[in-house]
């Protein structure tokens, strides 16, 4: 569609509530599994939760998807892939962090080769947990339903904070042995001869 055919739609004919009421209920999350916090959302989709009942239908490929669920760590190999899907999707995209590993890294927070989602792609909504429960994941379509009417719910994200005063300082790298006696001796006698 044609950015002046889509602007005329939207603000002339007036259809932007329908259009983004249509989004609203078409949420269909591509999942971004590297940790175990996948098993959370496939008990939200399953009959206890029904998570289809709020428009979430998962679904197995990135170009007919417009939300990603990040579900568990990125480390610096999966960044590349993390950012490759997020590109195929079409527009309107949106993006979820879940669980503590997503969010902040987690438990390897200090590692050398995770990066945190935020720093990938823009995420607009968090999921705290560890893992998040189920009722913890519709929550949060909840608050992306209320996003994309323009009325944010309540957002939450997390504090960055300087752990770094924690570490312990890095290691020195070893001295030279001072040399023995006898060796500074042969080390002269061979430099004179």
């Amino acid at each position: 569609m044609s950015q002046a055919l889509r602007e005329f739609l939207m603000k002339k004919a007036k259809l932007e509530k329908v259009f983004k009421w249509g989004v609203r209920w078409s949420l269909w999350p591509v999942h971004l599994v590297t940790s175990c916090c996948g098993v959370e959302v496939a008990h939200a989709s399953a009959p206890g939760f029904d998570a289809e009942r709020w428009g979430v239908l998962p679904f197995h490929t990135m170009r007919q998807c417009n939300v990603i669920l990040v579900e568990g760590t990125i480390t610096r190999k999966m960044a590349r892939v993390l950012r490759q899907v997020y590109e195929q999707m079409p527009e309107p995209k949106y993006v979820l962090a879940m669980g503590a590993c997503a969010v902040r890294g987690g438990l390897f927070w200090n590692s050398y080769h995770i990066v945190q989602v935020d720093t990938i792609v823009p995420v607009d909504v968090y999921i705290a947990g560890c893992p998040p429960t189920p009722e913890a994941v519709i929550r949060a379509f909840i608050m992306l339903h209320n996003k994309i009417k323009g009325k944010p719910g309540p957002y939450i994200e997390p504090a960055k904070v300087d752990l770094t005063p924690y570490l312990p300082p890095p290691p020195k790298p070893p001295a030279k042995p001072a040399p023995q006696p006898q060796q500074q001796q042969q080390q002269q006698a061979q430099a004179a001869a």
